[in-house]
């Protein structure tokens, strides 16, 4: 039983030899290219020990090594992605050897061809939308009652004008995320009418952005190169001022590789 496996990183076509010159990815291995059916798999060879059953299981479960493949795994994917159209395949894809990798080539080769007919010559572009902290009247309110000249001038606020300031903070806070949303949502619809093709994903926690800042948006967007310029500038007249936009990209289009709309 070989001791290895191969680790497939994209698919492509017409991918230029001197574009995986001095290339290593996962596990810090040389890049090659595995050719069938006119196309092209990026493949290491990485230790069977860490890419098989459980032992990937718990890799996949130590944040240090995901990062660390994954950066591997992206590092490759647009490098080469610069030079070629690529369809990127998910984290830690890997197959038996170079013989089972050019017998997918053969089995999945139309399927392969049509997503790299759609993929090439664009990218994709990300669209993230914050409510800005402290954006809702009242947001900087305490949690507890403070001085101040009170109902009966006693120099502290009563319980019931306590309850009245947090029933509006609440309700202004409440009110500015609404209108954050629906901001976000024409936004992404004019991202979305200037791309080929949209996807919203899942927006991310402050815990996961590290930003105190709410995000009410997070879109990619699948884009013309030629007419990415546009894309922006469109982008960049529709975004609105309550809120904090951000655009990312040009990147490879990884959240369109199947070729659906979001």
């Amino acid at each position: 039983m070989t001791d290895s496996v191969s680790y497939v990183y994209a698919v492509g076509r017409e991918v230029p030899v001197g574009s995986l010159d001095d290339l290593t990815g996962v596990a810090g291995r040389e890049v090659a290219a595995v050719a069938g059916s006119g196309l092209q798999a990026l493949v290491s060879t990485v230790p069977l020990e860490d890419f098989s059953g459980e032992k990937l299981e718990e890799r996949l479960q130590d944040l240090t090594w995901l990062a660390e493949t994954a950066r591997a795994h992206h590092h490759v994917v647009d490098t080469v992605g610069r030079a070629a159209a690529l369809v990127p395949l998910a984290l830690a894809t890997v197959f038996y050897d170079e013989a089972r990798v050019r017998a997918v080539l053969e089995e999945r080769g139309a399927e392969f061809t049509r997503a790299l007919d759609d993929l090439d010559g664009r990218a994709e572009f990300g669209v993230k939308v914050y409510l800005p902290t402290g954006a809702a009247p009242g947001a900087g309110e305490k949690g507890t009652a403070e001085k101040g000249t009170g109902e009966k001038g006693a120099g502290r606020t009563t319980g019931t004008e306590y309850l009245r300031r947090r029933r509006a903070a609440v309700g202004a806070a409440e009110r500015a995320m609404r209108s954050a949303r629906e901001s976000a949502d024409a936004l992404h619809d004019v991202a979305s009418e200037a791309a080929v093709r949209s996807r919203r994903h899942r927006v991310h926690d402050t815990a996961l952005t590290g930003r105190t800042d709410q995000m009410v948006l997070n879109g990619a967007y699948l884009v013309d190169r030629a007419r990415s310029g546009e894309w922006r500038a469109a982008v960049d007249r529709a975004a609105p001022g309550e809120v904090t936009v951000e655009i990312t990209g040009p990147w490879i289009p990884y959240s369109f590789v199947n070729g659906e709309d979001g």
